[in-house]
């Protein structure tokens, strides 16, 4: 991940190369001002979700290491761009016109290494254009519910993080539109928003505190449960992400979703533990409901599909 940054940072003009590679401690996602993305985003799907999505269901890989290392370059400009978009938006960092002018061009580098990796410009700019507009409507939705006074519920939340996250998955949609089994797109979205959420619903435990102080609410406060209870959904939804893994035949991930749910099962912020778990066990069938059961990921797999080159 880091040798990518290096690339990328190499391909600016030279006047914005210091800014950028003190970026990942100017966003507050490392100690020290020569900590490197690989310091923050550690988790392997996080830093190499195309090489899951190359996984054929007879357990090769669809396309050459070579062409597959493109796809998880791009991967990698994508996390370093939306980061760096995430925080400004959030106001977790001063805006200024070197990080607006850095943001701008991330972008670019972003979409241009999606294409390279297909060799596709208008599937690619559908997919871009496509998660930057859900992304701009999750950011707008998310303020709306941390300011509410009513709760909006699991499903909205559901569509809050779905939207403002898209944008990790698509080198890897891309991957398995044009190189990939185009027929498994829907079981491999479905395990990734459940991953994503049973993670989200971590960090937003974690952030309530910090999410009070800059946007006037906390999370577990706008889906109308208590700390605990969100806390206990997160192992609870990366199983479901893992069996839906299995469903698309991807075994690889499907693993790894399997020990993460594992290591995170136990974790418990005390409290009335059992109301908690009762409370989690609802949010998760109403958060599986909305992606799996109301088949939201046919009706966003559907547009890409139909633009599948022939």
């Amino acid at each position: 991940m880091d040798a990518s940054y290096r690339s990328l940072v190499n391909s600016l003009p030279a006047r914005l190369r210091e800014p950028a590679e003190k970026l990942p401690w100017t966003l507050g996602l490392t100690s020290s001002p020569d900590g490197g993305w690989g310091d923050f985003v550690r988790l392997h799907p996080n830093r190499e979700l195309p090489v899951y999505a190359a996984q054929m269901s007879d357990g090769g890989y669809c396309l050459a290491p070579e062409d597959l290392a493109r796809y998880v370059r791009a991967h990698h400009f994508g996390g370093f761009t939306w980061l760096l978009r995430d925080r400004l938006e959030d106001g977790q960092v001063a805006h200024d016109d070197v990080l607006a002018e850095l943001s701008e061009l991330f972008g670019r580098r972003w979409r241009d290494a999606i294409v390279d990796a297909t060799g596709e410009e208008p599937l690619t700019d559908l997919l871009c254009r496509r998660s930057t507009a859900l992304w701009r409507r999750g950011t707008h939705l998310e303020r709306k519910a941390l300011a509410a006074v009513t709760p909006v519920g699991a499903r909205q939340y559901t569509s809050v993080v779905r939207e403002k996250l898209g944008w990790i998955a698509v080198p890897a949609q891309a991957l398995l539109l044009v190189d990939g089994d185009s027929d498994r797109l829907e079981s491999f979205l479905a395990a990734h928003d459940l991953y994503l959420l049973g993670l989200q619903a971590i960090d937003d435990v974690i952030d309530r505190d910090q999410d009070r102080a800059l946007r006037g609410g906390d999370v577990p406060g706008a889906i109308g449960c208590s700390p605990g209870a969100l806390l206990r959904a997160a192992p609870k939804l990366v199983q479901r992400a893992s069996a839906a893994a299995k469903v698309g035949g991807f075994g690889w991930l499907a693993a790894w979703l399997d020990a993460f749910a594992r290591a995170t099962g136990s974790w418990s912020l005390g409290g009335d533990v059992i109301a908690d778990e009762l409370e989690a066990i609802a949010i998760v069938g109403e958060i599986e409901e909305t992606i799996v059961g109301r088949g939201e990921s046919t009706t966003i797999a559907q547009p890409l599909l139909a633009s599948v080159p022939a």
